[in-house]
């Protein structure tokens, strides 16, 4: 079945489905409805979790294999499965037949980027929504991020003033990343209502450290100051999935815009939500970036995320490396 991320909590109070797919182009949305589903599972007592990306070469059948083997311990897991572009290299038979000869010791998360229309009509994806649940995760339009804004704030047990909550909306635009982040720093103040000065005063220290900073910083090309800004996120203790969160929505937008100009650009930008203050950095990226580039990027970044959950590689090098990429900027070979 199909249904909103506000009626997510109700639906798994009810019991978890067999398996979950989650598609949506927002970092933050999308990991907020993984991690509420988690939690439910652990709930649940399914304490384990195997994680596969589902890159270019990925062999489906380590899916399927892993997907029809008996724990020996008969301890339940998550398989999350998360696919870069949505379209499964094998069409979706491996998600199909596990779906089709279901092991009830397991739970299958699918993450991807939005589906379009071709991949909705597609037969894992019925299968999908027909046997488990499918929740499409959709941006925060410009008319509804204040109120959004307001909710969080609530959430996090503060009031705010009207002339705050406007700065707080004009000073992140639109970034659910980084209003998060300035949220958590006004919830550490201790104080119950929000005043304008606060605002102020907790985002003008920061503004030019965070991770959206590094992402447009980086998609002007400027090599030097992304390198500082990177340092400076890292001496702060900033999560390297916060940051990586930010630099992969941009390079997904770049590449669902590349090739793009005049109206056909600018209403793009309207699509993915781009206010025209956050339009100069793309505008320069999309000249100074080729297709292959960004697809790089975006393989750079999915190798970073693996990283950040613990592959054993060295998640802050392939940051390091990552910014290099997005600049632009070509350094010299030895």
């Amino acid at each position: 079945m199909k249904i909103r991320q506000d009626q997510l909590t109700a639906t798994l109070s009810k019991g978890l489905a067999p398996c979950y797919l989650i598609s949506g182009d927002d970092p933050l949305l999308v990991m907020e409805a993984c991690d509420e589903i988690r939690a439910a599972a652990r709930a649940a007592g399914i304490e384990d979790r195997e994680l596969f990306h589902a890159e270019a070469g990925f062999d489906w059948r380590s899916l399927l294999e892993e997907a029809n083997a008996m724990s020996l311990f008969s301890s339940r897991r998550i398989l999350e499965v998360r696919i870069g572009n949505g379209k499964p290299s094998d069409k979706g038979n491996a998600i199909k037949e596990i779906i089709d000869h279901p092991n009830p010791d397991n739970l299958l998360l699918i993450v991807c980027p939005r589906l379009d229309a071709t991949a909705q009509r597609s037969a894992w994806f019925k299968a999908v929504e027909s046997a488990g649940v499918f929740l499409p995760v959709w941006p925060i339009e410009r008319n509804q991020y204040p109120g959004w804004l307001k909710r969080r704030l609530q959430q996090a047990g503060l009031q705010i003033e009207p002339a705050a909550l406007a700065t707080l909306a004009h000073q992140t635009e639109g970034n659910l990343l980084a209003a998060v982040q300035e949220i958590e720093k006004l919830r550490l103040l201790n104080v119950t209502t929000v005043s304008e000065e606060m605002i102020l005063d907790a985002i003008g220290d920061s503004s030019r450290f965070d991770a959206f900073s590094l992402a447009d910083t980086c998609l002007l090309g400027n090599l030097a100051e992304a390198s500082r800004i990177l340092s400076h996120l890292r001496a702060e203790g900033v999560e390297a999935l916060m940051i990586l969160g930010a630099l992969t929505r941009k390079i997904r937008q770049l590449i669902a815009m590349h090739g793009m100009g005049g109206q056909q650009l600018s209403e793009a930008f309207k699509k993915q939500n781009i206010w025209p203050k956050q339009q100069p950095p793309y505008k320069k990226a999309l000249q100074n970036l080729s297709l292959k580039d960004l697809h790089k990027a975006l393989h750079k970044a999915e190798a970073a995320d693996s990283a950040a959950k613990g592959s054993g590689e060295d998640p802050w090098l392939l940051l390091s490396e990552l910014t290099v990429l997005l600049t632009g900027v070509k350094l010299p070979t030895t």
